[in-house]
């Protein structure tokens, strides 16, 4: 047994040489298992084809596969409108948004000058940017939007009274890391609400 006092023998460490050649092979050991295993694994790509004598390559594709349609279904299905007007109801519609991490949107209502909408959005939990304002139609080229506020947040709701006639609402933007859901239900005096192109 020994004491506090000894040390390891200098010789029996391993050299430099050794340790770089260990080192070495080590990298060896994970290029090999990234191109034979998580290569395939995770995007069906199989340059030595042992992924898919160890079924990796398939499972793959099919990882591939999902994120496509994933991917699809969100830029196809980034809206959902439903119509919630029904009587007493206060709500005229409602509009279900998805944005991921730095994607913008811009939902405007058609408005007459003076008319009065009212609205109330709010996300899933995270706050996200957002500028609610309205243009006339086919505005001049440098025109700055008529903006009736702006900021970040996780919510609001109130009335909008439309300066003039024309689109008034709002876009938001997603500065988080995570994708935002937010719920925006509007009623009163308006035309349409749409997505703006």
């Amino acid at each position: 047994m020994r004491t506090s006092d000894e040390s390891i023998p200098r010789d029996s460490l391993p050299s430099v040489r050794v340790l770089l050649w260990l080192s070495l092979l080590a990298l060896l050991v994970i290029a090999v298992l990234v191109v034979t295993v998580v290569l395939p694994a995770e995007t069906g790509r199989d340059p030595t084809g042992v992924g898919q004598r160890l079924g990796l390559t398939e499972m793959g594709r099919i990882k591939v596969a999902l994120a496509s349609e994933a991917a699809a279904d969100s830029g196809n299905a980034r809206t959902k409108r439903v119509a919630i007007g029904g009587a007493g109801s206060r709500w005229r519609d409602s509009m279900v948004i998805t944005l991921q991490p730095t994607e913008g949107i811009e939902v405007k209502m058609s408005m007459h000058r003076g008319e009065t909408a009212f609205y109330a959005w709010t996300t899933n939990g995270g706050e996200v940017y957002f500028n609610m304002h309205g243009e006339p139609p086919d505005p001049p080229k440098d025109y700055a939007a008529h903006r009736y506020g702006k900021g970040t947040s996780a919510g609001e709701s109130g009335e909008l009274v439309a300066a003039f006639d024309g689109v008034h609402g709002w876009f938001w933007r997603n500065r988080t890391d995570v994708p935002v859901t937010i719920t925006l239900k509007t009623g009163g005096a308006y035309l349409v609400l749409k997505e703006m192109p």
